[in-house]
Protein backbone atom coordinates (compact mmCIF):
# COMPACT_ATOMS: atom_id res chain seq x y z
CA UNK A 1 0.00 0.00 0.00
CA UNK A 2 1.03 3.53 -0.48
CA UNK A 3 0.84 6.23 1.44
CA UNK A 4 -1.32 9.21 0.81
CA UNK A 5 1.15 12.26 -0.46
CA UNK A 6 0.10 15.50 0.23
CA UNK A 7 -1.54 17.46 -2.84
CA UNK A 8 -0.10 21.13 -3.43
CA UNK A 9 -2.27 23.57 -3.97
CA UNK A 10 -1.79 26.37 -6.08
CA UNK A 11 -4.30 28.90 -5.00
CA UNK A 12 -4.76 32.41 -5.95
CA UNK A 13 -2.84 34.88 -3.39
CA UNK A 14 -3.76 38.55 -4.34
CA UNK A 15 -1.83 41.41 -3.06
CA UNK A 16 -3.32 43.80 -0.97
CA UNK A 17 -0.46 46.52 -0.38
CA UNK A 18 -1.00 48.74 -3.65
CA UNK A 19 -4.74 48.81 -2.72
CA UNK A 20 -4.56 49.86 1.00
CA UNK A 21 -1.73 52.86 -0.09
CA UNK A 22 -4.27 53.93 -2.71
CA UNK A 23 -7.13 53.81 0.31
CA UNK A 24 -4.52 55.71 2.74
CA UNK A 25 -3.64 58.27 0.70
CA UNK A 26 -7.65 59.19 0.22
CA UNK A 27 -8.06 59.13 3.72
CA UNK A 28 -5.40 62.12 3.99
CA UNK A 29 -6.53 63.90 1.12
CA UNK A 30 -10.01 63.73 2.18
CA UNK A 31 -8.76 64.67 6.10
CA UNK A 32 -6.35 67.41 5.22
CA UNK A 33 -9.42 69.00 2.51
CA UNK A 34 -12.07 68.85 5.28
CA UNK A 35 -9.77 70.57 7.53
CA UNK A 36 -9.18 73.68 5.05
CA UNK A 37 -12.82 73.69 4.09
CA UNK A 38 -13.82 73.72 7.80
CA UNK A 39 -11.54 76.48 8.86
CA UNK A 40 -12.60 78.94 6.45
CA UNK A 41 -16.72 78.32 5.89
CA UNK A 42 -17.53 78.09 9.73
CA UNK A 43 -18.24 81.50 9.65
CA UNK A 44 -20.33 83.09 7.11
CA UNK A 45 -19.01 86.38 5.39
CA UNK A 46 -20.76 87.76 2.24
CA UNK A 47 -17.31 88.59 0.43
CA UNK A 48 -17.04 91.36 -1.68
CA UNK A 49 -16.98 90.92 -5.45
CA UNK A 50 -13.69 91.82 -7.33
CA UNK A 51 -12.44 93.26 -10.34
CA UNK A 52 -9.81 92.18 -10.55
CA UNK A 53 -7.57 88.89 -8.70
CA UNK A 54 -4.96 87.49 -8.25
CA UNK A 55 -4.47 83.65 -8.18
CA UNK A 56 -4.41 82.97 -4.16
CA UNK A 57 -0.61 81.26 -2.83
CA UNK A 58 -1.81 78.56 -0.53
CA UNK A 59 1.17 79.15 2.10
CA UNK A 60 1.44 77.44 4.99
CA UNK A 61 2.20 80.47 7.35
CA UNK A 62 -1.06 82.00 6.28
CA UNK A 63 -3.41 84.51 8.74
CA UNK A 64 -6.73 83.99 7.86
CA UNK A 65 -8.77 87.25 9.81
CA UNK A 66 -12.73 87.06 9.47
CA UNK A 67 -14.42 90.37 9.87
CA UNK A 68 -18.41 89.16 9.74
CA UNK A 69 -21.08 91.62 9.55
CA UNK A 70 -20.94 92.43 13.65
CA UNK A 71 -17.67 93.48 12.77
CA UNK A 72 -16.24 91.31 15.63
CA UNK A 73 -12.50 89.98 14.64
CA UNK A 74 -12.88 86.42 14.11
CA UNK A 75 -9.51 84.06 13.72
CA UNK A 76 -10.49 80.44 13.38
CA UNK A 77 -14.02 80.47 14.14
CA UNK A 78 -12.82 81.95 17.67
CA UNK A 79 -13.32 85.88 18.70
CA UNK A 80 -9.81 87.64 19.10
CA UNK A 81 -9.06 90.89 20.22
CA UNK A 82 -6.56 92.89 18.05
CA UNK A 83 -3.92 92.42 20.88
CA UNK A 84 -4.27 88.62 20.15
CA UNK A 85 -4.14 89.63 16.91
CA UNK A 86 -0.99 91.53 17.59
CA UNK A 87 0.61 88.64 18.75
CA UNK A 88 0.39 85.86 15.99
CA UNK A 89 0.89 89.02 13.90
CA UNK A 90 4.71 89.08 16.12
CA UNK A 91 4.97 85.46 16.29
CA UNK A 92 3.97 85.04 12.61
CA UNK A 93 6.56 86.94 11.00
CA UNK A 94 9.32 84.99 12.09
CA UNK A 95 8.37 82.93 9.16
CA UNK A 96 9.75 84.06 5.10
CA UNK A 97 6.42 83.21 3.68
CA UNK A 98 4.19 84.78 6.16
CA UNK A 99 0.81 85.88 4.99
CA UNK A 100 -2.16 87.61 6.31
CA UNK A 101 -5.52 86.90 4.70
CA UNK A 102 -8.68 88.97 5.47
CA UNK A 103 -12.12 88.10 4.70
CA UNK A 104 -14.00 90.98 5.83
CA UNK A 105 -17.91 90.64 5.18
CA UNK A 106 -18.54 93.18 2.01
CA UNK A 107 -21.28 95.50 4.22
CA UNK A 108 -18.43 95.89 6.73
CA UNK A 109 -17.46 99.38 6.83
CA UNK A 110 -13.72 100.29 6.45
CA UNK A 111 -13.16 101.42 9.92
CA UNK A 112 -13.29 97.80 11.30
CA UNK A 113 -11.19 97.06 9.30
CA UNK A 114 -8.44 99.50 9.24
CA UNK A 115 -6.93 98.49 12.87
CA UNK A 116 -5.39 95.31 11.15
CA UNK A 117 -4.11 96.86 8.26
CA UNK A 118 -2.35 99.03 10.60
CA UNK A 119 -1.05 96.54 13.15
CA UNK A 120 0.56 94.62 9.85
CA UNK A 121 2.15 98.12 8.71
CA UNK A 122 3.53 98.54 12.34
CA UNK A 123 4.88 95.05 12.73
CA UNK A 124 6.27 95.35 9.49
CA UNK A 125 3.69 92.63 7.61
CA UNK A 126 4.02 93.84 3.73
CA UNK A 127 2.08 90.47 2.75
CA UNK A 128 -1.94 90.85 3.43
CA UNK A 129 -4.63 90.48 0.55
CA UNK A 130 -8.48 90.51 1.20
CA UNK A 131 -10.60 87.70 0.47
CA UNK A 132 -13.20 87.74 -2.89
CA UNK A 133 -15.02 86.33 -4.73
CA UNK A 134 -14.95 86.53 -8.78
Amino acid sequence: MRAPTRRRSYGMSLNLTPMIDVVFNLVIFFLVTSHFARSEAVDPVDLPKATQSVEEENLPHRLAITVPIDKTLRVNSREVTLEEIREMLIAGRQHEDFAVQIRADKAVPYEAVEPILLECAKLGVTRFGFKTVE
